[in-house]
């Protein structure tokens, strides 16, 4: 692992000595000059969807206006989540960014409820950010990478961290064709991790990123050890007439842990949606999904069959709302036995089928200074791991204000539980796990570019049974994180 920090921080040098030359030729019309009331020299217009022209939303009554925000055009059914519209961007750019930051952990470990054994980290990020527009196609790209360096705890380990979130679409007369990869290579499971809060994914914190039912899921917290969750889906939509459209999406998704025998999968994904516009702010939706579980190493499967009528409404740079509720069919070829890891079938054992709710709610407000998001989701999850199979509650919630020009503040809270499902008569008391996660962030800009940050998070974890996740043998857990650093950023190069 020391190698490993010594590429880390190489890698990272060498990405800034790269940008100094450019920044000294950086023209005046970055998206930071257009925000401040520069004009681009040469303005060229936003890739639009097949959907803009009955998105709208009735904010615009002219030609768009380059520093102003543009529709969202997302398909209610589609990947993404509906977002508060995008910025309209005249060219390419690129923008690098490093974070260094100290952390003081009460349980690096994750791996049990006392907090007698205290840690501290050394994290060292580094990342970019590229948004290319080509012809019919607009890309985006976000990565952060880096390590996080046990400095005072023999019981602590290091870890890698490597992000990446990867977009393009192709936008034709009637269709837009996108393709999507999200990918998180982390030391711990994915929900509640802090370890990249000086330097996450911009692109994706701001209502971007894949949508929760096109992800593996990781909302049960579980030891320290690597883990690999990736999701590819593309996606295709259809303009059918003014006011309605079709979506078709296909995607294959993975959770791959690295150590402490728990349960991988893979996931395939198809799901079918027709969209109408009720309005130029309003939009229903009616969509039929279908998700395969197959378990590496542990002769399973769980097919989910799901039926869901949405609504959506926008309103741009203001108000992003979306619900969706219907049935879920879960079928499993072996009957769930609930214990874990799972007991081995018996040979001739018949599959077996439940039926189940599902509700999605997302909302994205805007206030002058302000942001509030909020979102929750009910229903049958691949188990994060640790169940074959969970029915799953997940909330999470965020707040973020501009206390003054130097000032930022956050808070971010999140929930989940996850109960096995138990599809045999007779058979034991579920296993349920409740974790919750809360959170608060301070930064102070000083100058463009570079700016300090402290932050607190709080983990709790607790179980109804004592039995084991991986090499953690405990049935509550309980984690305090305290950290600072620094975040540089260059501001963006065109090219």
């Amino acid at each position: 692992m020391r190698t490993l920090k010594y590429i880390s921080i190489g890698g990272i040098w060498l990405v800034l000595l790269g940008c100094a030359p450019a920044r000294a030729q950086q023209p005046a019309d970055t998206p930071q000059d257009q925000q401040q009331g520069q004009q681009p020299s040469q303005p060229i217009p936003a890739i639009r969807s097949p959907l803009a022209s009955g998105a709208d939303n009735g904010d615009q009554d002219q030609a768009p206006n380059p520093q102003e925000m543009q529709p969202d055009t997302r398909s209610l059914t589609g990947v993404e989540d509906l977002s508060l519209g995008t910025m309209a961007l005249g060219h390419s750019y690129w923008q690098p960014r490093l974070a260094l930051s100290e952390t003081v952990d009460s349980n690096p470990a994750s791996s049990s409820a006392g907090n007698g054994s205290w840690g501290t980290w050394t994290s060292l990020l580094g990342g970019v950010d590229i948004h290319r527009i080509s012809g019919v196609s607009e890309l985006m790209l976000s990565y952060t990478g880096g390590g996080m360096f046990s400095t005072g705890n023999s019981s602590a380990t290091n870890g890698v961290i490597q992000e990446l979130y990867f977009r393009d679409k192709y936008s034709f007369r009637r269709s837009t064709l996108s393709v999507f990869d999200q990918l998180s290579y982390l030391p711990e499971s994915s929900f509640g991790f802090a370890g990249t809060a000086g330097a996450g994914l911009p692109g994706v914190a701001t209502g971007g990123g894949v949508g929760s039912g096109f992800t593996p899921g990781q909302s049960i917290l579980t030891p320290e050890s690597q883990n690999l969750s990736n999701s590819f889906d593309v996606e295709l939509d259809t303009k059918l007439t003014s006011r309605t459209s079709l979506t078709l999406v296909g995607g294959y998704s993975l959770l791959h842990y690295f150590a402490d025998n728990l349960l991988d999968f893979g996931t395939v994904t198809v799901q079918v949606g027709y969209n109408y516009l009720l309005s130029r702010k309003d939009t229903v939706a009616l969509s039929y999904s279908f998700s395969g579980y197959q378990y590496s190493n542990v002769d399973q499967t769980l097919d989910l069959h799901t039926i869901q009528g949405s609504y959506g409404r926008r309103v741009t740079g203001k108000l992003a709302f979306q619900i969706a509720a219907g049935p879920q069919f879960a079928v499993s070829r072996i009957p769930v036995t609930n214990a874990t890891p799972p007991t081995a079938p018996v040979p001739g054992t018949p599959s077996s089928s439940q039926l189940y709710w599902t509700l999605n709610t997302s909302l994205q407000y805007q206030l002058r200074r302000a942001a509030i998001s909020a979102s929750y989701n009910h229903g049958v999850t691949g188990g994060s791991g640790v169940l074959v199979g969970a029915e799953t509650d997940i909330a999470t919630g965020s707040f973020n204000d501009q206390i003054s020009r130097t000032f930022n503040a956050g808070f971010t809270t999140g929930y989940s539980r996850n109960r096995g499902i138990a599809t045999t008569s007779g058979s034991l008391e579920a296993q349920d796990f409740s974790y919750w996660f809360a959170g608060v962030n301070v930064a102070h800009p000083i100058g463009r570019s570079l700016d300090v940050f402290a932050n607190y998070q709080f983990q709790y974890q607790d179980s109804n049974t004592s039995g084991c996740v991986g090499s953690a043998c405990s049935t509550n857990t309980i984690r305090h994180q305290i950290a600072f650093g620094l975040n540089l950023h260059k501001q963006p190069l065109p090219f």
